[in-house]
């Protein structure tokens, strides 16, 4: 009987002749040979499979992962800086949690971070870490908890995503919000993507250090102020807020190279007459002619011909100095540049900014850590190195910076300053640019949709 069946089965159940005749068999509890007659042609020609000489070894396998749904990415990672930025299609996000956004990432600002934690990683850890820590975009899903009257899809976006250790970050073509972590506002609609994409992370930390001033009220209309690296970014903003928000009317100081005064006074020709430019280019020792101008009152600048004018300045020693820069200098002729009970507030610390070796959370030289405690009582100053955090569980301790500054960059009071713009196959060019430290403004990275 079973080579029948056989047979019947290599014939492919095509036979017209061939049946199988099942009786009785749908209400028994077994099956047995008297349930089956069975029919056929060329029977007698079956030819039986050899036998097998080594059963195989069966292994008992898990069942297959049921489908998950995926949402691709194309990404920008490096694994240690002694490797090459490059593209990644290996990171698959999930649908949206319940308070999580996804935002399909069209624009992404640069920023120094991006180069110092990029030179923290000096050995291959076998994973991977993001690029961009600001973007814009445009929200692609949302989770079922998220607030529908407050978040869409299709709505544009711009935000803080920093997660530098967790091996994510913005120049990825999506990426999941966690609204309990990350900062995410709608775009101003005043701002274009460039704009929007280069706007908050710079912009938060000049409003936070300012904030924190304010709180002391140590910031007021005729405040006398040293701002050392005039057209980085965070000072671009820093200058807008202490001009437009909070009405400084004194000469801001500025520390920067011929070519940022130009710039500053393309950008910015209504603040012409309210500054008064130091080219650090010109003068190795900075604190010389801080230190002339305070005692002459007067500063003796040069214009094009290069004939000499004479500005006043009769507002003393600095009681606000902010550093961008970095260096030694002015502290160490704090006594004939720095007020009594002035602040000095650094984000770079006594070390002079490199972007080629400078390191994320770098730690300050001993005698920053002793001004840091005995600053008031040693050099009659407060002096502070500022590291700023745009995650959104600190925004309680800088003012609602997201907030405020959104309000800011929707009424016009402080703008985005953007110096160029990159497609994203040119990131290495833009970071090129970035580590030279000659950029006048933000850095844009143009990503493609994926």
């Amino acid at each position: 009987m079973s080579e029948k069946i056989l047979d019947d089965h290599t014939n492919g159940g095509n036979s017209s002749n061939s049946s199988i005749n099942l009786n009785n068999t749908r209400n028994s509890d077994s099956l047995n040979s008297e349930n089956f007659k069975i029919t056929g042609k060329n029977n007698d020609d079956f030819i039986p499979p050899k036998a097998i000489d080594t059963l195989p070894d069966i292994h008992r396998v898990s069942r297959p992962l049921r489908h998950v749904k995926y949402i691709p990415t194309k990404a920008l990672v490096f694994y240690s800086i002694h490797h090459p930025p490059q593209f990644t299609y290996d990171i698959k996000l999930k649908p949206p949690g319940s308070n999580n956004i996804i935002v399909q990432v069209l624009r992404v600002g640069l920023n120094p971070v991006d180069l110092k934690i990029y030179n923290s990683y000096t050995t291959n850890m076998n994973s991977y870490t993001g690029l961009g820590r600001e973007y814009y975009g445009t929200i692609s899903a949302i989770g079922s908890k998220v607030d529908s009257q407050i978040w869409s899809v299709g709505d544009e976006v711009f935000g803080t995503f920093f997660h530098p250790n967790l091996g994510t970050g913005t120049l990825q073509s999506s990426i999941t919000i966690d609204l309990n972590k990350d900062v995410i506002l709608k775009k101003p609609t005043n701002l274009n993507k460039n704009e929007a994409a280069g706007a908050l992370y710079c912009l938060g930390t000049a409003y936070s250090i300012l904030h924190g001033l304010e709180e002391n009220q140590k910031i007021k209309p005729d405040s006398n102020i040293l701002i050392n690296g005039g057209l980085s970014s965070v000072a671009i903003f820093a200058l807008q807020l202490l001009k437009n928000y909070y009405k400084v009317t004194s000469k801001i100081v500025l520390i920067c190279s011929g070519s940022a005064e130009l710039a500053i006074k393309k950008k910015f020709p209504e603040y012409v007459n309210d500054l008064i430019f130091i080219n650090y280019q010109r003068n190795l020792k900075i604190y010389k002619p801080l230190q002339s101008m305070i005692n002459d009152g007067e500063f003796i600048d040069y214009d094009a011909t290069g004939k000499p004018i004479s500005i006043k300045f009769q507002q003393g020693k600095f009681n606000i100095i902010l550093d961008f820069v970095g260096g030694y200098s002015i502290i160490e002729h704090s006594n004939s540049l720095i007020a009594k009970g002035a602040d000095y507030i650094t984000t770079v610390g006594d070390y002079k900014a490199n972007y080629k070796s400078d390191i994320y959370n770098a730690p300050d030289n001993p005698s920053a850590n002793v001004r840091k405690v005995f600053s008031k009582a040693l050099w009659n100053f407060s002096y502070s190195h500022f590291h700023f955090d745009p995650n959104a569980k600190y925004v309680k301790y800088y003012g609602n910076w997201p907030e405020n500054c959104c309000e800011l960059l929707r009424k016009g009071v402080v703008k985005t300053v953007i110096d160029r713009t990159y497609d994203w196959k040119d990131y290495a060019e833009a970071f090129k640019y970035l580590r030279s430290r000659h950029a006048h403004g933000k850095l844009i990275l143009k990503l493609e949709k994926f």
